[in-house]
C-alpha cells in the first residue's frame, strides 16, 4: 500500500540527471579563511550557555526519546460505541445525533529512502510525528529512531489522515487502526460546541475504558479549557541574551488530533483552538520552503501538560540548529532589503543539514540540501552569529544559481566571483540581523568586538589581500566594496593588518545586482562592463577599473 506522491516522478528523473551532470563540478562551500593576523590575546572565545527558563515534564535531554508501553487506543470505533452505550445507561444525552463511524486513519508511511521522506515533507496536510501516538513517553528529548531501522534510513513517519486520503503505490504504509474522533466532528459538536459537554462524558468514558485516566476530565485538576501557547526563546552568543525564536512550528497533539502555530517575532506563539486535558507539545524546525534536518527534521519533544509551555532554547546542538533555523528564515520570509528569495526550482524544499561535527558549509547546489557544522575545532563551537553568517552563505548559492538560471551556467561564473557573492550576501543579511537585535554597526569597517566573529563581519573583511597567504583569494570583499563609502587603502585594522585595496566605488546595492546585472556576470571582465554600464552617476569607469585591479 502506497501514499500519494506530491511532486511528479519526473522530477525525481530530472534531479538524478543533474546530479550526473554535476558531480564533474567541485561543490560551492565557506571555507573557514585562516584569519591570524597578529591575533590578539583577548580573542579567546567564551562560553555562555545560557539559562533555560523551564524543565520539560519528564526532564530534557539531547538524544533520542525514551518510550514506554503501548497504550490501549480510546478512539476506534468499537471503544467509541460502548462508551456510547455506557453514557447513554448513564443517562447522559446528547443534543445531536450520534454516528459514531471510521472518520480518521492512524497510519505508519514507511520511506525507504530520503527522497520518499522528503516526498512525505512536501505535503502540507500531513502532520508527521517521528514518534507512535500511542505509546508513553518515559524520557523527552530531541530525537527517535526506530531500532528495527538502520541509522542511515529515515525511520517511520506516523499521522493521522482523514478517511478521504487517497493512497497509490508510491511510499509502503500501514493503517495502524480505524478511529472515529468526536472532537472534530462538527455534526455531533454543533456550530457552536453545543454539546462539548456530551462530547467531553463520551471521551472521559472511552479513556477508563482503555485504562488511560490521565486523559480524563477527573483526573485533571484545572479541568478549565485553554487554548495552546506560550514562548520560546533562542540563546544568542554574540548577544549574550535571550530573545525570541521566530518562525519555527510548535504543535500541541491531543492523542489524533494535532494543532500548530509559528511563533512571533518575540518568540510568542498561540493556537486558536481549545483543548481541556493534558497536550503533548514539540517544536519543529521547518517552514513552508525549508527544513532544518538532523536526520529527519529537527525537533524537540516537550512536556504533556495543560496551559502554556514556555522554553529556552539554551545551549548545545538544538542551539546550533536554532541558529541555522533563524537565518534560513530571514533569507526565505523576513527583511532581506530587496533580494530575491532562494525559493528552489520547481518549488522544492530547501533542506539544511546540521552537522554535529567539525567542518564549516557546503552546498553542492545540484542536491536539495545545504550542510552546515556546528563546530569549529575539537572544543570549540562556532558563535552564534557565524552559524547565522554560513547558512546565509550557502543559501546564497542557490539564490545565484537560480538567478543564472541554469546550474551550468553557474557553474561558468568564476570560483572568486561565486564565492564573493556569497560573501557580500553572508556580510549583508548578518548585518540586517543584528542591527535589527541591537548592534546597529554589526558587520562594518569599525565593528571588531572582544571575540570577533569570522570573516567576512570583522571589519567588514576591510584587512583583506589576494597576496595574503592566510587569506583564500576566492573569498574577497568585491561585492562588499561596491556598496560601501569606505576606502580601505593605508587604514590600520588591529589584529588584521592593514587594508591594500584602493576602493574609491559606491553606491551599487545587492538587489540591484543580483536582479539586473548577476545573471550577466561570469568573470571579471563581464564584471566591469555590467558595473560600468549601470554605474552611479558619482562613479568613473576609471574608479571601477582600480577597485578591479585588486581582485
Amino acid at each position: 500500500m502506497k501514499i500519494q506522491k506530491i511532486k511528479p516522478t519526473q522530477t525525481t528523473k530530472w534531479w538524478a540527471l543533474v546530479a550526473i551532470t554535476a558531480t564533474i563540478f567541485i561543490s560551492s562551500c565557506k571555507k573557514e579563511v585562516e584569519e591570524k593576523l597578529q591575533e590578539p590575546k583577548a580573542l579567546a572565545e567564551t562560553t555562555n550557555s545560557g539559562v533555560g527558563t523551564e524543565q520539560l515534564g519528564l526532564g530534557y535531554q539531547e538524544g533520542d526519546v525514551v518510550l514506554g508501553q503501548q497504550l490501549n487506543n480510546p478512539y476506534t470505533p468499537d471503544i467509541m460505541n460502548t462508551a456510547y452505550a455506557n453514557v447513554i445507561n448513564k443517562g447522559i444525552t446528547s443534543i445531536y445525533p450520534v454516528d459514531i463511524r471510521k472518520t480518521h486513519y492512524y497510519v505508519k508511511f514507511k520511506p525507504q529512502t530520503w527522497s520518499e521522506y522528503a516526498d512525505l515533507k512536501e505535503d502540507s496536510t500531513l502532520k508527521l510525528s517521528d514518534i507512535p501516538y500511542d505509546y508513553q513517553i518515559t524520557q523527552n528529548g530531541n530525537g527517535y529512531h526506530d531500532p528495527a531501522i538502520n541509522d542511515s534510513l529515515p525511520t517511520y513517519q506516523y499521522a493521522t489522515v482523514k478517511k478521504e486520503f487517497i493512497f497509490n503505490d508510491t511510499i509502503d504504509y500501514e493503517i495502524l487502526a480505524y478511529l472515529y474522533i468526536p472532537e472534530v466532528d462538527s455534526n455531533l459538536l454543533g456550530s457552536n460546541d453545543q454539546n462539548k459537554a456530551f462530547v467531553d462524558e463520551l471521551l472521559d468514558e472511552a479513556y477508563m475504558l482503555t485504562g488511560n485516566y490521565e486523559d480524563t476530565l477527573q483526573d485533571n485538576i484545572t479541568n478549565t479549557h485553554y487554548q495552546p501557547g506560550g514562548n520560546i526563546q533562542l540563546f544568542d552568543t554574540r548577544l549574550n541574551s535571550n530573545y525570541g525564536m521566530e518562525g519555527v512550528k510548535v504543535t500541541a497533539r491531543r492523542w489524533f488530533v494535532t494543532y500548530n502555530a509559528n511563533t512571533d517575532f518575540n518568540g510568542n506563539y498561540r493556537m486558536f483552538h481549545d483543548y481541556r486535558r493534558p497536550s503533548n507539545y514539540s517544536i519543529w524546525f521547518e517552514y513552508h520552503r525549508f527544513m532544518v534536518k538532523s536526520g529527519g527534521v529537527h525537533w524537540i519533544n516537550g512536556p504533556k501538560q495543560t496551559g502554556d509551555w514556555n522554553h529556552t532554547i539554551s545551549n548545545g546542538f538544538d542551539r546550533f540548529v536554532g541558529h541555522i533555523f533563524r537565518a534560513a528564515y530571514r533569507y526565505h520570509y523576513k527583511n532581506i532589503d530587496g533580494l530575491q528569495r532562494p525559493f528552489r526550482w520547481l518549488g522544492n524544499k530547501t533542506a539544511y543539514i546540521a552537522k554535529d561535527a567539525v567542518g564549516t558549509g557546503v552546498n553542492p547546489i545540484f542536491l536539495n540540501e545545504i550542510k552546515i557544522w556546528r563546530f569549529r575545532s575539537a572544543n570549540q563551537e562556532y558563535g552564534s552569529d557565524d552559524i547565522f553568517s554560513t547558512t546565509c552563505h550557502e543559501t546564497g548559492h542557490t539564490s545565484h544559481a537560480i538567478r543564472m538560471n541554469t546550474i551550468v551556467q553557474f557553474w561558468q561564473v568564476s570560483r572568486q566571483l561565486q564565492e564573493s557573492w556569497a560573501v557580500g550576501i553572508e556580510w549583508f543579511l548578518t548585518h540586517l540581523e543584528y542591527a535589527s537585535r541591537g548592534i546597529g554597526n554589526y558587520g562594518e569597517s569599525n565593528y571588531f568586538p572582544n571575540n570577533p566573529p569570522n570573516f567576512p563581519n570583522s571589519y567588514a573583511f576591510q584587512y583583506w589581500s589576494i597576496g595574503n597567504p592566510n587569506l583564500s583569494g576566492w573569498y574577497s570583499p568585491i561585492y562588499i566594496d561596491l556598496l560601501d563609502n569606505h576606502n580601505q587603502l593605508g587604514v590600520p585594522y588591529q589584529f588584521r593588518g592593514t587594508g591594500s585595496i584602493n576602493d574609491q566605488v559606491s553606491g551599487y546595492s545587492l538587489a540591484f545586482i543580483e536582479s539586473e546585472l548577476l545573471k550577466h556576470i561570469y568573470g571579471h571582465a563581464s564584471l566591469s562592463q555590467q558595473l560600468k554600464n549601470h554605474k552611479p552617476v558619482w562613479i568613473t569607469d576609471a574608479q571601477i577599473d582600480i577597485l578591479l585591479s585588486f581582485f
